[in-house]
């Protein structure tokens, strides 16, 4: 039985809530920086008389505000459509490096193209000009100072909004203000999960691709976490390597559940890739994981190229028993810890024992436990 579907239809809404929430956010940047661009322009005169400093389109921008943003929210939405879902294309299929500069030409080409319907609509409905005359009127239009002036206005938008995209996704909206705060200069506690997940037969791999090919096989490896990420509202802590470290908040209940939803959503998608993987590398790659929770320690380490760090057991635990998967053969090996919680919710898996072991480094016996999906899987 394929239940994968199942499983990712529980989780549509998550999709569509983060789509929706960012175009929401897009719309409120965009409405945001055309104000203030505007309120510099004025603020920028040396006379107290500000007539004549505001083009006829500046004028609109700060008088019919609530038409004027629903102009700026179109852009936005345009925007939004073509970083969200064209430029990955472009990016996966011409292998094009993700550049700043490539961001700004895109909302430059989508700028253009909206001034053009703009300057069409108005010589056509304002000016009341044939097609032919409006048609030749644009250029006029699209080379005035008011174009010209918002068009620098997008460049710096855009690249302080691909910044802070980058950033967002980096670290996280929530971490990113705590972090700007300097709320983790000083230690702070979390209660946290974490994953380990490995490519199993990395070395094997790495010797028969070779480094370069290697490299755009874990590329193309770790590019489809992205929505299974999304999904489950997974954060990636660390790559290393072939390695990568995702963590949940364990204050959450639901979460722990996410954590293994999340294994196998990432398992279907890689195997939705199988041909693909199949005829570039003649591989398919086949990931374990290793899974923990408890209260770890959160801080900003570093003065040169600072990060945000997790130190505990919690983690060398989970790293240990990560290398417990091959021993056992299993796909996932959680805690004792992690246990307890899925046994709360574990619709859809079982949890069953596995064995005590000390692991290297450790004094005391660790529990591990292996999960799976119910033959008779009955997701809700």
């Amino acid at each position: 039985m394929d239940w994968t579907p199942v499983l990712r239809s529980k989780y549509s809404s998550s999709k569509v809530k983060y789509h929706l929430s960012y175009l929401l956010l897009t719309l409120i940047y965009w409405n945001v920086v055309i104000r203030i661009a505007i309120f510099v322009r004025v603020l920028g005169n040396k006379g107290d008389n500000i007539e004549g400093i505001l083009t006829r389109g500046m004028e609109f921008v700060a008088g019919e505000v609530l038409l004027s943003s629903v102009v700026v929210s179109i852009f936005g939405i345009l925007s939004w459509y073509v970083r969200r879902f064209v430029y990955p294309v472009l990016i996966r299929k011409y292998h094009i490096r993700r550049l700043a500069i490539l961001v700004i030409f895109m909302d430059a080409i989508v700028f253009f193209g909206f001034a053009v319907m703009l300057g069409f609509a108005h010589y056509l409905v304002d000016r009341q000009l044939s097609p032919m005359e409006a048609f030749h009127a644009l250029g006029r239009f699209l080379f005035n100072p008011t174009i010209l002036f918002f068009l620098i206005v997008l460049s710096i938008g855009s690249y302080v909004n691909q910044l802070l995209y980058t950033l967002f996704h980096q670290i996280g909206f929530a971490k990113l203000g705590r972090v700007m705060m300097g709320y983790y200069q000083k230690p702070r506690e979390e209660n946290l999960i974490f994953m380990f997940l490995d490519l199993r037969s990395s070395t094997t791999f790495a010797e028969k691709l070779g480094h370069q090919k290697y490299s755009d096989f874990i590329q193309d490896c770790f590019r489809m976490l992205s929505e299974p990420l999304l999904l489950t509202y997974g954060r990636v802590y660390q790559y290393v390597g072939d390695e990568v470290v995702v963590t949940w908040n364990a204050n959450k209940k639901d979460n722990f559940k996410k954590a293994v939803d999340f294994f196998f959503l990432y398992k279907s998608e890689l195997e939705r890739h199988r041909e693909y993987f199949e005829q570039r590398y003649g591989l398919m790659p086949i990931f374990t994981a290793s899974i923990n929770s408890g209260r770890v320690m959160a801080a900003q380490v570093g003065e040169i190229k600072s990060e945000l760090a997790f130190h505990g057991d919690v983690l060398n635990t989970a790293a240990r028993i990560q290398k417990q998967c091959k021993k056992y053969g299993e796909e996932i090996i959680v805690t004792k810890e992690f246990a307890e919680h899925m046994n709360v919710d574990s619709n859809g898996y079982e949890v069953q024992f596995i064995d005590r072991t000390i692991l290297a480094g450790k004094s005391n016996e660790v529990e591990l436990y292996g999960v799976n999906v119910k033959l008779d899987i009955q997701l809700r």
